[in-house]
């Protein structure tokens, strides 16, 4: 610790050639760790709100098959088996906007029980389960669209033939991990308003969320479930909630592969980027070396001064691009960008892993240009002072 402020003089001797070292270091861990918090995102989130008893059912095909609404109620009936309720996708669009946001028909009784995270003040959730056209809104939509308690909400149906005039009586809350942009309505409602139509496929619960009684009962229910639908037209597929939440990331194909790729591709460039500038640096002190093995400094502490050196630079581009991202989309709310990034965040592992990084970048491509400034001799180094 005591070569610290030597350590530090050295790097900011050429401020101009260590400050776009360190934003190059910068913008690149902020594309990588950007890049992997896609994926961190939205494993932490459902680590932190997943419940350890909430089931999904899907149909045996996917989310492409079809749920009769008729399931709701018998999977209530199985033991252990509580809330179920469906959760049918609307898909409609709002106005003239191109960009969907989620929309559920729901149980509007049973919602905020499969969901206790999700908070809404009472008096809210009567008003709309008395209103059969009523829905709730999350916090974050509610505030980028304007709505308010009584604001009118038209889907124009996309996915269904139907449309539908929905009515604010709620605005929800939740933790930010938690999607707090849903639109939820009535099941009864939307599917009403697919029998006015005489619409063939009426009656699609979507999929089906419940809670198990306790942890210990999650193996036997979901076992009940695909037992009692084993031989029907319209075989279930029931799992966990963190196993439904990773079939989503499959089907986004090999995105962690790509993202591997990518970030491999970032930290070789970064590395003969800061490789350069610290070969440079010894070049320029070839007799500056010299002279410090002249005066007592031995071969080990010259190459852990220019690490030092290093791992200084790639911090501070590391402080800038991975934290600096941490704190810009802690600030920007990017659902008033695109509804499908609602949940984005950058987590604090995914931001300590990216300073961690830019530290490596700094020590592995000091250590070259450090060891050969720890062989300079002294008579080498001296002959371009004479």
């Amino acid at each position: 610790m005591k070569y610290l402020p030597l350590v530090l003089r050295n790097v900011a001797r050429n401020k101009i050639r260590s400050l776009f070292t360190a934003l190059s270091i910068a913008i690149s861990l902020f594309l990588v760790v950007t890049l992997h918090s896609l994926i961190t995102s939205g494993e932490e989130s459902v680590d932190s709100n997943s419940l350890s008893n909430r089931i999904a059912v899907l149909h045996e095909a996917g989310l492409a098959g079809r749920l009769p609404i008729a399931y709701v109620a018998r999977i209530a009936r199985i033991p252990d088996a509580n809330y179920a309720i469906p959760m049918s996708w609307f898909g409609g669009n709002y106005k003239e906007e191109t960009t969907q946001f989620p929309q559920f028909a729901t149980d509007a009784k049973k919602i905020f029980n499969v969901y206790p995270e999700l908070t809404i003040p009472a008096d809210q959730l009567e008003d709309w389960q008395k209103d059969k056209t009523g829905c709730v809104v999350g916090k974050l939509i509610a505030r980028n669209k304007g709505w308010k308690i009584g604001s009118k909400i038209p889907l124009q149906g996309n996915i269904y033939p139907a449309d539908l005039e929905l009515t604010v009586r709620g605005i929800y809350d939740g933790p930010s991990t938690m999607d707090r942009g849903w639109v939820l309505f009535h099941f009864d409602y939307f599917d009403e308003s697919l029998k006015q139509l005489n619409y063939p496929n009426s009656g699609n619960a979507g999929i089906v969320m419940l809670r198990a009684s306790s942890a210990d009962k999650m193996s036997d229910v979901m076992q009940a479930i695909t037992a009692a639908f084993e031989s029907s037209d319209a075989p279930v597929k029931p799992m966990t909630e963190k196993q439904f939440a990773a079939s989503f990331m499959e089907m986004m194909g090999n995105v962690r592969g790509f993202i591997r790729m990518t970030s491999t591709a970032v930290v070789l460039a970064l590395l003969c980027v800061a490789a350069n500038t610290m070969a440079m640096s010894v070049r320029e002190r070839t007799r500056e070396i010299a002279l410090l093995k002249a005066i007592g400094f031995n071969q080990p502490t010259v190459l852990g001064m220019f690490l030092a050196e290093s791992v200084a630079i790639g911090l501070f581009g590391g402080v800038i691009g991975a934290l600096g991202a941490k704190l810009l989309f802690a600030s920007v709310d990017l659902s008033t960008i695109d509804a499908g990034l609602g949940m984005f965040f950058i987590p604090w592992r995914t931001a300590l892993w990216g300073l961690a990084l830019a530290a490596a970048v700094g020590l592995f491509s000091g250590l070259i240009p450090a060891w050969n400034a720890s062989r300079v001799s002294v008579v080498d180094g001296l002959r371009k002072v004479v």
